[in-house]
């Protein structure tokens, strides 16, 4: 499950900790499509079942469980780069902004899509994203769902920086490069 090796890549980068970490999706595809709200899911059909039932304990430990695993990446005390190469939708958008910088390619598009299904953003990012742009950014990407491509994005200083076309990895492995250079304190 996602969670589980979200939480395993962060203990297993503790020891010993890089200098940088730069977290992407796989070539061609979504930097990260966020949660799969998919009804045959068996995570959503527990939380829907527990919301329904007003069984609050159970959707609070799904939703901590979660915040858990994007909690345990992101408080690594390196520089964490999102190498943002594709769709960043949801939870992936939640998990962009969690990192300290952003790196996008031209075609890519962040969304805060959770509240067309009725959610809030619940990964820490709608936190994160209030610090990075302010809050009235903050509130209309995340009441409106509005799609931002990366010119926007630029513009509202969710990224750091446009990556050439097709190379969001290598732009964020050059400023990971850059950062190792210097002091390592």
């Amino acid at each position: 499950i996602m969670w589980s090796a979200l939480e395993e890549a962060a203990r297993i980068l503790k020891d010993p900790l890089p200098r940088a970490v730069i977290v992407t999706g796989p070539p061609g595809g979504a930097f990260c499509a966020g949660m799969d709200v998919h009804p045959d899911n068996p995570q959503i059909q527990d939380f829907s079942a527990a919301v329904s039932e007003h069984d609050v304990d159970t959707a609070r430990a799904l939703l901590l469980r979660i915040r858990r695993a994007v909690d345990a990446l992101a408080s690594l005390p390196v520089p964490l780069i999102a190498a943002v190469n594709g769709i960043a939708y949801g939870g992936g958008a939640e998990l962009a902004m969690r990192c300290d910088m952003r790196v996008m390619d031209p075609d890519a598009v962040i969304c805060f899509s959770e509240v067309r299904m009725g959610l809030m953003p619940d990964w820490g990012g709608g936190v994160a994203l209030r610090r990075i742009a302010g809050p009235a950014i903050c509130a209309e990407l995340i009441l409106t769902a509005r799609k931002v491509r990366a010119d926007e994005a630029l513009a509202l200083g969710l990224v750091n920086r446009i990556s050439p076309p097709g190379k969001c990895l290598e732009a964020a492995r050059e400023m990971a490069d850059t950062i190792t250079q210097n002091g390592p304190r």
